[in-house]
């Protein structure tokens, strides 16, 4: 709905020019898919939901920041035409663009290198032949369970139906247009995402639990 309203003002007045720019599942220090990941230890690391066969995009949010420059440098070049609308394949004025790192990776490959750079004992010991593999429909049945019975005392589990979904869909999409009309190239790659990420990710969790003791 806020994308269709941002497409639609596009012109609605003179000079007044809009796009959309549709990142992919960013990430960065102080994103909630970091620190849920994150929130993850020990034994529970074990657990895979789905066969990680789910190719799943990521964008690191130094990206995402770059990308919205891009668009609103381009928005202002097609300004000083005046009225003249460009051609189809170079607008971008009224489209929308996807953002991402341009590399999907398997879900869980990414979610292990996350706790592979946390450093935690295990982390960086992980065996892919330990894992248990939990199929969604019934991860989905727990995720339920869970969901209504802690709710019952007002509380939210960190395993939820959403987080079922979003480890086991598959999600990327061609940044190509962005490419072509934007000229965006990711600054950083999703290895260097992550090792920017994961520690400052950390200090917030700890920050976080320590205003909670307080309270």
């Amino acid at each position: 709905m806020a994308e269709n309203a941002v497409i639609e003002a596009n012109r609605s007045t003179p000079g007044f020019l809009t796009c959309a720019v549709r990142p992919v599942a960013p990430f960065g220090p102080g994103d909630q898919m970091m620190s849920g990941m994150l929130k993850i230890t020990g034994a529970k690391t074990y657990f895979q939901i789905g066969t990680n066969d789910n190719l799943f995009d990521t964008t690191y949010v130094a990206n995402v920041a770059h990308a919205h420059l891009l668009a609103a440098e381009a928005l202002l070049k097609t300004l000083v035409l005046g009225g003249t609308v460009p051609l189809d394949t170079e607008r971008v004025d009224g489209e929308a663009f996807f953002i991402s790192n341009g590399t999907p990776a398997y879900f869980w490959d990414f979610t292990r290198r996350v706790w592979q750079e946390r450093g935690l004992p295990g982390d960086d010991a992980y065996n892919v032949n330990k894992v248990f593999v939990l199929g969604t429909t019934v991860a989905t049945i727990i995720a339920t369970i869970l969901e209504l019975v802690m709710g019952l005392f007002g509380l939210k589990p960190n395993f939820t139906r959403i987080a079922v979904k979003s480890s086991a869909m598959t999600r990327y999409f061609s940044i190509e247009k962005a490419r072509m009309r934007l000229k965006y190239e990711p600054l950083f790659g999703v290895e260097q995402g992550i090792r920017r990420s994961v520690k400052p990710a950390l200090a917030n969790l700890e920050k976080q639990k320590a205003n909670a003791k307080k309270k």
